[in-house]
């Protein structure tokens, strides 16, 4: 997904609240881009920006992620436009914060990029997951 793609997805989750965009669109890119920064801390164990990556600003700009990852970035942004709102927007916005964390758990307990193929499906484990190494 390109960064246009990730904002269109975010707009469909948030269901396009319309009369909320003037609120978060200023942000939108540093919400996407600090979801960025938390997976590559886990995929690669680095930061964004950095050396090897960029921070996503342009459109056309796309995430060094695999596709599987890039709709966490929709979701970690879409919780944190939820999270600056009234209570009911809080609520549902955990959904979003849920799916993220899960993700970021599961990548963080098989080894980042290396615990992954290229489809998001585990490799082969050498150790059990419930039972600290």
């Amino acid at each position: 997904m390109t960064l246009g793609e990730i904002k269109d997805q975010i707009m469909f989750q948030t269901n396009n609240d319309a009369e909320d965009v003037d609120d978060y669109l200023p942000h939108l890119v540093d919400y996407i881009n600090d979801g960025y920064d938390r997976i590559m801390i886990v995929w690669n164990k680095c930061h964004v920006p950095s050396d090897q990556y960029d921070r996503l600003e342009i459109d056309p700009d796309e995430p060094e992620l695999p596709e599987w990852l890039h709709r966490y970035l929709c979701d970690w942004a879409t919780w944190m436009i939820y999270r600056n709102g009234n209570p009911q927007k809080q609520q549902r916005g955990l959904a979003f914060r849920s799916s993220f964390e899960e993700m970021i758990n599961k990548v963080a307990a098989e080894g980042g990029a290396a615990g992954f193929n290229d489809d998001g499906t585990v490799k082969r484990r050498r150790f059990f997951i419930n039972i600290p190494r």
